[in-house]
């Protein structure tokens, strides 16, 4: 990033090329929508770049970008006036596809698991922000309560109880179920 913010257009392309995928991801799931995560994942990019010369390598660069994006996600759900819904997608965006062998075991557990992990999306979706966006950053982006933390801008204390709090809710919402 601090070549970015000289001016290096190439360390940028590369910066977009490791964070585009994961950022993307993150966002579809906050809104609820792989194709507006995409967008949104685009224009956190463009904010991040126009911001290239103020950044300041405080925390790592992955956090800088995350609090971006979930401020836009934030904006864009609270402007359409409404959560979201997750499309009946696996996280990599590939739809069901048809089997040769319906009947088959391995095929029947991968079917399970998509139910599964379809569910999860679905009462994720109905949980409130506070709990959702802390679970987003802790199990999808694998990020560390402290990472977290700076992001949210809430204590490492905070964040911890709002992870447990909404693990919690969701294994009520979704027994058998993980996020």
């Amino acid at each position: 990033m601090l070549l970015s913010a000289g001016g290096s257009t190439q360390a940028f392309e590369q910066l977009v090329r490791r964070h585009h995928p994961r950022l993307a991801r993150y966002c579809g799931k906050s809104v609820g929508s792989t194709a507006e995560g995409d967008e949104l994942a685009q224009e956190t990019l463009v904010r991040v770049w126009e911001m290239r010369r103020e950044y300041q390598p405080r925390a790592p660069f992955v956090v800088f970008m995350l609090t971006l994006a979930r401020n836009l996600c934030r904006n864009r759900v609270r402007d359409a006036g409404r959560r979201g819904r997750w499309q009946a997608e696996d996280s990599d965006g590939a739809r069901v596809e048809a089997v040769a062998s319906p009947a088959s075991a391995d095929v029947v557990e991968q079917l399970l698991e998509r139910e599964r992990r379809r569910r999860v999306r679905e009462a994720l979706l109905t949980l409130p922000e506070k709990f959702r966006e802390v679970l987003l950053l802790r199990f999808d982006q694998e990020l560390d309560y402290a990472e977290i933390s700076r992001i949210v801008g809430r204590n490492e204390s905070t964040v911890r109880s709002r992870v447990f709090h909404g693990l919690k809710k969701l294994r009520e919402m979704v027994p058998g179920g993980s996020p």
